[in-house]
């Protein structure tokens, strides 16, 4: 009988830590990249828009297609100065928050992003994903 509970208790602590060890794994972040991997990035239109609107003197209407190859990855970056709508012309694009929580963007679906938006993108996917993106920055 001794024995029995030694020998339980030899098990619960074992389940216990592996617990833990297994609960830290799955808790574990990806360190959001800083630089671009596998993305190509093509303006295909640029509009002052200070000379239509003055109030925004110094901005640029801009689209543009995104490229991701599979596994490919945009960097962490803010839309605090560059909000953007996105549309996903081809694949999934996930989308991830510094916390580490992501979200899927689907082909055929589009999102807004402004100013209270931090995150990275990348391509989970097997094929390449295309997306368009319209913004409005400081750059032509």
């Amino acid at each position: 009988m001794k024995q029995t509970v030694v020998m339980l208790a030899v098990a619960l602590t074992m389940g216990i830590v592996l617990s833990a060890i297994g609960s830290q794994v799955l808790n574990a972040q990806q360190a959001p990249p800083t630089a671009p991997k596998g993305q190509t990035v093509k303006t295909v239109a640029s509009l002052e828009i200070g000379t239509q609107i003055p109030e925004l003197q110094g901005r640029y209407l801009r689209a543009r297609m995104r490229t991701l190859e599979p596994g490919g990855y945009g960097p962490l970056h803010s839309h605090k100065e560059l909000p953007v709508i996105l549309y996903v012309v081809r694949g999934t694009l996930t989308v991830c928050l510094p916390d580490g929580k992501c979200e899927d963007i689907r082909e055929g679906q589009a999102v807004a992003e402004g100013k209270d938006v931090t995150h990275w993108a990348t391509n989970k996917g097997t094929t390449p994903l295309t997306y368009l993106a319209v913004e409005i920055g400081k750059e032509p």
